[in-house]
């Protein structure tokens, strides 16, 4: 069947964090300064995820519609468009993306089609873990956690987390908070035992020494069993095997163990430099100035700190931001420009329910109150007051009960 090439002014390549708030940010700047072009957003998923939230997804401490947003939802009442569909490839020289729908043409195109899971080539890794990067892959590991705990004869379940970073801690201090509250009420039969290995000698190695030792006497007090210095070397349906072959045994597998750049797989070689789109200061392509890169697809050198930018949820939404305002001031005919900068504000770490970790500059703050204010940053990100005030409510609520541990994958 012929299919018919689609225009566009502005086309944005993936919705996540980068992509979502290039959009939004361009379609404000765009209506108030009356500027008519054409915004067209391309996802696979017709919803946009809020990643950083997913872990507590799987654990069932918020339910998935808390961090995915409708992006039909996102254009309404804009004279701009969601197509969903999957991008094949990018070819800067015609200006055309194909799609698993067909070719689009652009004027300027927003890559942000993020990375993907990196399993470091171990064997049975791919098959055998689950991540939290997505919200399928967050829905399957919370429904196939759930199944265990209803139909295992097994009263001894284990739940090993490989990598000791950010995601990985995050994990171990939901699943065992999950475990020493609502499975030991609600599943009395069982015990989890949460397992966390990490390649080098310490979690969380590129924090500063007090969070770190703080963090890890949190996730000790929660039960979990941490393996440091220890390389995976293969991974099995119900272990993993560590070197020296130790097996540690495994119900179920978290890979949070690191990412995987992907921009070769959608643009010519010498676009690309290890994965990423090399871009100038103002986060344009090296070679085109009409091809931006954001997120995780973007390479950039912080020249205050000679390396490149993070690959941070808070980055790519500063990204996002700048990315909009350039493009905004270019269609009114401005030739100068402030260069993309960005300084992170801090951290924000949970660890299990109503503790975390607030981190801004020299200051640290530990416990409910650094808990309560992640919350709140991460609900302010959220659009839409209603949006809002109903998850606000929602998480009041579900704080007061019990965790959502609805199994619905097997409903016939």
């Amino acid at each position: 069947m012929k299919t018919t090439q689609l225009k566009t002014d502005i086309l944005i390549l993936g919705a996540g964090i980068a992509g979502y708030e290039t959009f939004r940010s361009l379609a404000k700047q765009l209506d108030r300064k009356g500027i008519h072009k054409h915004i067209t957003i391309v996802d696979k998923n017709n919803f946009f995820t809020f990643v950083p939230m997913l872990h507590e997804v799987a654990a069932g401490a918020i339910e998935p519609t808390h961090c995915a947003i409708p992006l039909r939802e996102l254009v309404h009442k804009t004279p701009h468009t969601f197509f969903r569909a999957e991008v094949q490839s990018v070819d800067p020289k015609t200006k055309t993306v194909q799609t698993s729908r067909g070719p689009i043409s652009y004027e300027y195109c927003v890559v942000a089609l993020g990375s993907t899971t990196n399993y470091f080539t171990i064997p049975g890794a791919g098959e055998h873990t689950y991540h939290v990067r997505s919200l399928d892959g967050a829905m399957k590991l919370h429904h196939d956690f759930i199944e265990i705990l209803e139909n295992n004869p097994a009263k001894r379940i284990d739940l090993v987390i490989v990598g000791g970073g950010y995601t990985g801690v995050e994990v171990a201090g939901q699943f065992s908070d999950f475990a020493t509250k609502d499975i030991a009420t609600l599943y009395p039969e069982h015990t989890v035992n949460v397992h966390i290995i990490e390649t080098t000698e310490l979690l969380l190695n590129r924090m500063p020494d007090k969070v770190r030792k703080r963090v890890t006497e949190r996730i000790k007090k929660l039960g979990v069993i941490i393996h440091t210095g220890k390389r995976v070397i293969a991974v099995e349906k119900d272990a993993v095997i560590l070197e020296g072959n130790k097996k540690i045994k495994s119900n179920l597998t978290i890979w949070t163990a690191g990412f995987l750049n992907i921009a070769d797989k959608y643009l010519p070689k010498e676009y690309v430099q290890n994965g990423r789109m090399p871009v100038t200061q103002y986060l344009t392509h090296i070679a085109d100035d009409s091809l931006y890169a954001i997120g995780d697809n973007m390479l950039l050198v912080d020249p205050t700190k000679d390396i490149p930018y993070p690959q941070l949820a808070e980055a790519a939404h500063h990204e996002g931001m700048y990315v909009a305002r350039h493009i905004a001031r270019r269609y009114k005919g401005k030739k100068k420009f402030k260069p993309f900068s960005f300084h992170a504000k801090g951290t924000l770490m949970p660890v299990g329910d109503w503790w975390g970790v607030m981190t801004i500059g020299k200051y640290v703050l530990f416990g409910r109150t650094a808990w309560w204010i992640r919350r709140n940053v991460y609900l302010f990100f959220l659009p839409g007051v209603l949006r809002k005030l109903k998850i606000a409510i929602d998480w009041t609520l579900h704080s007061l009960g019990f965790r959502f541990i609805v199994d619905t994958e097997h409903d016939s």
